[in-house]
């Protein structure tokens, strides 16, 4: 995986973000949809954006923290940039809960992050809320 990947994803998410509800194959298929499922994806959606940008700045030797916070960074202003584009998109309007969904799935991705980061003695000690066994 590598930089291609990245940018042939955000050109999907904005692609996504041109669609006009109703207008062409993919305008009706977001029409079907739910107003909720639609934002919902957002969560999901700019979470793998997060976790690939991360993933491809330490392949390329980024520090893991160095590349979240790029990837956090990047992904945080793409999504506002998104959502400005949708302003012009007839059908499409500027909506504050997409940008809290593309939060909430960025800020998920990166604690799955560093959780994996962790030594496993580390994380081992922070998945059991209490132990099952005497001591």
């Amino acid at each position: 995986m590598g930089v291609g990947s990245v940018v042939i994803y955000m050109g999907a998410l904005g692609f996504g973000a041109m669609i006009s509800p109703g207008v062409g194959i993919f305008g009706g298929l977001i029409a079907m949809l739910p107003q909720w499922v639609t934002e919902m994806s957002h969560v999901p959606a700019y979470g793998l954006l997060t976790w690939l940008m991360s993933g491809v700045l330490q392949g390329y030797g980024c520090p893991q923290r160095a590349a979240l916070f790029v990837a956090i960074t990047t992904a945080l202003v793409f999504g506002i940039s998104m959502e400005f584009v949708q302003a012009f998109v007839p059908g499409r309007i500027v909506d504050s809960g997409e940008l809290m969904m593309n939060g909430i799935g960025i800020g998920m991705a990166a604690l799955l992050i560093l959780w994996r980061g962790m030594p496993t003695d580390k994380a081992a000690r922070l998945v059991p809320a209490r132990s099952l066994t005497r001591r």
